[in-house]
């Protein structure tokens, strides 16, 4: 229904004449809907809501060139409209929105090598520290046995044990 008022409306604004107010081509749209559909237009508010969106403007932009003949031989000139609600020298030109298969794509292919990635870096972080972490527990281990009190300990232990000790710090100096 909106889009049929609009196509009404475009042909009450090409048939505007000079000194014609925004009411007049409003009641002329208005009249050439019931003609055509056979009914009056109710939806008003919705197409006051919808006639500033792109998807309308682009149309109004794009046809915003009238043709007219300038001689007998069929010879034609473009003329601009100077009535066009787009502003050519705008700091923000109007661009289309992104389409929905593009944004979809986009956030298809932008977001899947950087999520693998981030997850590469989370596991190699985790798996070092917990190295760092198995080598600082070996480390307090050998230091423990180390330490033991020998006092308490017969001859034959002793000597067992300060083997241990000559060998944890041989492997201690190897790495």
């Amino acid at each position: 229904m909106v889009q049929k008022f609009v196509g009404c409306y475009k042909q009450a604004v090409n048939g505007k004449k000079s000194g014609t107010l925004e009411n007049d081509i409003m009641a002329s749209a208005h009249a050439f809907f019931a003609q055509d559909q056979g009914t009056t237009f109710n939806l008003e508010y919705a197409w006051r809501l919808l006639k500033d969106e792109p998807k309308w403007m682009g149309e109004s932009i794009g046809s915003s060139s009238k043709i007219t003949k300038t001689s007998a031989s069929g010879a034609s000139s473009e003329n601009p409209d100077t009535h066009s609600s787009y502003e050519f020298n705008s700091s923000s030109p109007m661009e289309r929105p992104m389409g929905q298969k593009a944004a979809k794509g986009k956030g298809k292919t932008n977001n899947i090598p950087t999520a693998t990635e981030d997850a590469k870096n989370k596991r190699t972080t985790a798996m070092e520290r917990l190295a760092q972490y198995k080598e600082d527990e070996i480390e307090v281990k050998v230091m423990q046995i180390m330490m033991k009190d020998t006092s308490t300990m017969s001859d034959s232990q002793r000597d067992i044990h300060e083997k241990y000790c000559n060998k944890m710090e041989k492997n201690m100096e190897c790495s």
